[in-house]
């Protein structure tokens, strides 16, 4: 039986929890204090304190497992680096956040997330999925409300939900949270499909084009060879490899990135997409 609070050691090298969280793949995590983050794990509230070779957490209904899922700590990080191309693009996003890692999260959340995120800054979606705890969400302790499930934002309205600032968003949203409360759509079948297939399916939703069925695909299922490509990182890419170009596609960006980047493109992706978004 698992205690109510339980407290957490992880010995951990090569892990920059900072860029981690703060790198545009989860939205539910802020900084408390020095090396101190407040999140969230599997629906449960979460502190972590990063210290000089270890995580030391605390948290509600935690536990090991959930954590080491979560964190993906088991990561061999220097042997997945080496299959990333050798250039110079990639060399400085790696200098610039080494020990950046991908997160292993909720499916549902993760996918209401990302429908939020069209036109959205992090820090904006952030104040979204906020909004949402707060007006949704059961309160697992004072001040701290758990992510709603789709059941209860079917149950709601679309001016309920464009009270927390979700503008256009809420109308996919709310259809998205009807098509899985209606089983047009199984988040659970999702793991179990091949990527392609994974992909068609998430997009039947509401609000899921391809960029964001892959963005789920990437930071809910762990399907690491996954490349998120829409209008910015199609800029991006122009810009770090075809800077001569003057014309450069959505469709071309797919196709280079596909050849390019190797089995854990996803992961050259996030390494990529952080230091351009923070540096560049």
């Amino acid at each position: 039986m698992v205690s109510e609070y339980t407290q957490l050691t992880q010995k951990i090298t090569d892990y920059d929890l900072a860029a981690t969280l703060s790198s545009g793949q989860a939205f539910c995590w802020d900084l408390t204090g020095p090396n101190e983050w407040r999140g969230w794990i599997a629906g449960n509230p979460v502190s972590v304190v990063r210290g000089s070779d270890c995580f030391r957490l605390t948290g509600r209904k935690l536990t090991r497992e959930a954590a080491a899922r979560y964190f993906q700590w088991d990561t061999d990080l220097a042997a997945l680096i080496k299959t990333f191309p050798q250039d110079e693009p990639m060399r400085q996003a790696l200098a610039y956040c080494p020990g950046l890692r991908l997160l292993r999260q909720d499916p549902w959340e993760t996918t209401a997330n990302f429908i939020c995120s069209a036109m959205k800054q992090i820090v904006q979606i952030k104040q979204i999925n906020r909004a949402l705890r707060q007006r949704f969400g059961k309160e697992v302790e004072p001040g701290q409300w758990s992510f709603p499930d789709w059941r209860t934002l079917a149950a709601a309205s679309e001016a309920d939900l464009r009270e927390c600032k979700l503008g256009f968003r809420a109308k996919h949203l709310f259809h998205a949270a009807w098509q899985l409360t209606a089983g047009e759509v199984s988040l659970d079948a999702v793991g179990a499909l091949p990527t392609s297939e994974a992909r068609k399916e998430l997009m039947k939703l509401r609000g899921v084009g391809e960029k964001v069925a892959s963005c789920i695909l990437l930071f809910a299922y762990g399907r690491q060879e996954v490349f998120p490509v829409d209008v910015w990182v199609r800029r991006a890419i122009h810009q770090l490899y075809f800077p001569k170009r003057r014309t450069f596609t959505e469709k071309q960006a797919r196709v280079f990135v596909a050849k390019h980047f190797g089995p854990y493109g996803g992961y050259a992706q996030q390494y990529l997409f952080h230091w351009m978004r923070t540096v560049k």
